[in-house]
């Protein structure tokens, strides 16, 4: 049987230090066997987490290439390539084959799923070498990736090529969930997490891949061929909207100009009163922090200010929402965290000040319709909802950079949503929710709020929180006396589970309707105990609470206690009464 040897030096780059221990063992002939009938079994599992396999590994053996490692190393990686997200087949199957939001407990579920392929592969002798790269294959240059926190040079360079391909490929090509972005646009956002999330010389070598430039190993990168390569050939056919189609149309907008005018947001100006009143309510502390939380929410500025600071507070656990932020950083923190954020007063003096007035406008109409929407339908990450809600047209700032300040090529009042968007497919090759999410990861905001901003567009069953935005989105705009598709409007009534009347009664309110007072620290309940104090607070009794949680009765008398004890009050009237004041129910 032919044997390939794995030497030490296949897991390091040219003049560097070795990565990773790389197995004695040999990679024998039949290994590319054993992972192809891996990588049909996940196919079969898990079919949507092994759609983007194909240029995956297309994508890291070329990007091997112009990195000069040789031909062992690009089988190698080839390999890892097609078996990196095996673990999967190992996962429940409410997460593999999951179409609504995860909870903390599911992300942690699939942040093991590293752990579990390699754990796979060391077991299967042909494989073994393949085992460092998989389980590193989500480490990121910075040390905050995952499992095990590794970090620059320390990350086998296989991995750190199957990262940036992988991450790549994400954005660049179609999901369930959102049309594709541009490859050139998914390649900015790659740039801009160069140093970061990812190896700088990886980043150079995609960047000269999808370019067709040729690099000799070890030299620097040569001069673009007249033609494009393969991989990016291949990338850009996988993309709904071509890159080329909007650098080379008559309205000249290029994929330089969607770049520089990303790159123009990296802060969002906040408005002087909302910051007055943020640094007013930070001084106080105590009760006030529920004030501060409103404050924050009164401006997009804030808030990504705010969110952004949170990320690092929290380590490696994501914020997702401004009372969560809050109580991460403390009244000190958030004052910390908005001193420096540029303001803006009226009269505004510029096109961007004006744009960003009336997107405040409709984001804190969105949030509200959003709150209601979810409160009748009992989802439970309402500030999560409310915090995507005020950031589901961030990529109008970009559009309306891009086009010179115009924000909409048609009149909102009377066309509908859909048909924007398809004029702004149709103008640019990409969408406001696209560019609006690509800003959410430039920020390092939590994966959920930029996955439901890309899709709030599309989503009607797939994502439940981008259908609860979508639904809220076209309330406000009837709310604002924008014509809207009542088809749609019902559709997505129904997939989330919203009476009609109920419906009725939020457009009725929603312009009268006046921002509440937020909660200012995370709830004390569990999940369960906070089922059934909404349930109590119904008017429910304990029997009838039983039924609707299929519990005994035993179980909820046993959890309200509980939550009579952890909110401090004596009876069931003084706990809803607490935690309604507090946004807990």
């Amino acid at each position: 049987m032919d044997q390939l040897p794995i030497r030490p030096e296949l897991l390091t780059l040219p003049g560097g230090a070795a990565e990773h221990p790389a197995a004695e063992a040999e990679l024998p002939a039949e290994a590319a066997f054993v992972a192809a009938g891996l990588e049909a079994a996940l196919r079969i599992r898990a079919p949507r987490v092994h759609a983007s396999t194909p240029l995956v590994r297309r994508l890291s053996v070329q990007i091997c290439a112009q990195l000069g490692l040789d031909d062992r190393r690009q089988q190698l990686i080839d390999l890892c390539a097609r078996v990196r997200d095996v673990g999967m087949i190992g996962l429940p199957d409410e997460v593999v084959l999951s179409s609504s939001e995860l909870s903390p407990e599911q992300w942690r579920l699939i942040n093991r799923h590293p752990i579990l392929g390699a754990d796979l592969l060391e077991g299967m002798l042909p494989l073994r070498p393949a085992a460092p790269v998989v389980r590193a294959h989500h480490e990121r240059w910075d040390g905050g990736g995952y499992p095990d926190g590794l970090a620059g040079e320390a990350i086998p360079v296989l991995s750190r090529v199957i990262a940036a391909a992988d991450a790549f490929v994400a954005i660049a090509s179609d999901r369930p969930h959102r049309r594709a972005s541009a490859a050139d646009i998914a390649m900015e956002h790659i740039t801009g997490e160069s140093g970061i999330q990812f190896d700088p010389r990886v980043v150079d070598a995609l960047r000269a891949t999808l370019h067709g430039t040729h690099r000799a190993p070890g030299g620097p990168a040569g001069r673009p061929p007249a033609t494009g390569s393969s991989s990016s050939s291949t990338l850009r056919r996988s993309s709904q909207a071509s890159p080329s189609a909007g650098a080379s149309s008559g309205s000249g907008h290029g994929a330089s100009r969607l770049a520089d005018a990303l790159t123009a947001w990296t802060e969002v100006p906040a408005f002087a009163p909302a910051h007055e009143r943020a640094m007013a309510a930070a001084t106080v502390g105590g009760e006030s922090l529920s004030d501060l939380v409103s404050a924050v929410e009164a401006s997009t500025g804030l808030t990504v200010a705010v969110l952004r600071a949170a990320q690092r507070a929290a380590g490696r656990h994501p914020v997702a929402n401004v009372p969560d932020a809050v109580a991460a950083l403390g009244a000190s923190g958030v004052a910390d965290a908005i001193a420096e954020v540029p303001r803006m007063a009226f009269p505004w003096r510029t096109p961007d000040e004006a744009l960003l007035y009336h997107l405040r406008v409709h984001c804190q109409t969105v949030g509200r319709a959003a709150q209601r929407i979810a409160e009748e339908v009992g989802f439970p990450q309402r500030d999560e909802l409310i915090a995507a809600a005020l950031l589901h047209d961030v990529g109008k700032l970009v559009m309306a950079r891009v086009r010179g300040g115009l924000a909409q090529p048609l009149d909102e009042r009377r066309v509908t949503p859909e048909r924007r968007v398809e004029a702004e497919r149709e103008e640019m090759t990409v969408d406001h929710a696209s560019l609006g999410a690509l800003l959410i990861e430039r920020w390092g905001l939590p994966a959920s709020l930029s996955w439901a901003v890309r899709s709030h567009h599309s989503s009607e069953a797939g994502d439940r929180m981008a259908t609860l935005l979508r639904l809220a989105d076209l309330v406000a705009h009837h709310s604002d006396g924008h014509v809207v598709d009542r088809r749609v409007m019902l559709r997505l009534t129904h997939a989330v589970g919203l009476p009609v009347p109920a419906l009725r009664h939020v457009l009725f309110d929603l312009p009268h309707a006046g921002s509440q007072r937020r909660r200012a620290e995370p709830s004390p309940l569990s999940r369960r105990e906070t089922d059934a104090l909404r349930q109590l607070a119904s008017g429910k009794v304990y029997k009838e609470i039983a039924v609707a949680l299929g519990v005994s009765a035993s179980t909820v008398r046993s959890h309200l206690h509980s939550t009579y004890a952890k909110l401090g009050v004596e009876d069931r009237a003084q706990a809803v009464l607490r935690a309604t004041e507090m946004g807990w129910i």
